[in-house]
């Protein structure tokens, strides 16, 4: 047999007896619903919502991510198709919060800063999969977004999905504690700065729940939580 036929032969086995490297799993595609409406925040701003706050006055943000699979367990969770009927989700943006060092005027951070427009409808559709309820985009834009250094929706959301895009989100395990799954997330992260002086891990008997990861006003780095 010719030299060249005896190597292509040797290689072929080779490859053939080498084990089987494993692909890696698809992520389920999100499933966006055929219309979406740009309808106002309707939570009537009293009591617990009530104004207040200038915009552009604080001093640094908190990212918050939800569990989706807690979530979707409680009541509010079915209520809501599109995160929990129609599609699978882990780790979900629930919004990014302007906060103050302290408090001011007895709370700890601005909301309803000044009245904006509802967020467009193609808006939503580009960062839905990211935030997946409408109506609580359009919230955490009237809520948060008021009184952050976003004039415009598009910038508020575009900066979620920029931070969204460098972070390592670990699945949660079964009964991991929070103390456990912030020494996994820091692991993760460490490269890009994440302590967990700026970290915040929230759950209960049912699991976790809730991420707050700390940053600086220009959204630059992380940096301690009060």
């Amino acid at each position: 047999m010719p030299f060249h036929r005896k190597l292509a032969l040797s290689l072929l086995l080779l490859l053939v007896s080498l084990p089987a490297v494993a692909q890696p799993v698809a992520q389920p595609q999100c499933r966006l619903p055929p219309q979406l409406e740009a309808q106002a925040c309707d939570r009537p701003q009293q009591g617990r919502e009530t104004p207040r706050g200038t915009p552009g006055d604080f001093d640094h943000y908190i990212l918050s991510l939800s569990w989706s699979p807690a979530f979707c367990a409680s009541q509010a969770g079915q209520r809501s198709p599109m995160q929990c009927r129609d599609n699978t989700f882990g780790w979900v943006v629930h919004g990014l919060w302007p906060q103050y060092r302290g408090k001011r005027d007895g709370a700890g951070w601005p909301q309803y800063c000044a009245a904006v427009q509802p967020v467009p409808a193609e808006i939503l559709r580009r960062h839905l999969c990211l935030m997946p309820e409408p109506q609580l985009m359009q919230c955490q834009w009237a809520k948060h977004g008021s009184c952050s250094d976003f004039t415009e929706p598009d910038g508020y959301f575009a900066a979620i999905a920029r931070m969204w895009e460098t972070l390592v989100l670990p699945e949660p395990q079964p009964g991991q504690s929070a103390r456990d799954y912030s020494a996994t997330l820091v692991a993760a992260n460490g490269s890009g700065g994440l302590s967990r002086r700026s970290l915040r891990v929230l759950g209960g008997d049912a699991g976790l729940r809730e991420l707050h990861l700390c940053l600086s006003r220009d959204l630059t780095r992380f940096t301690a939580c009060e």
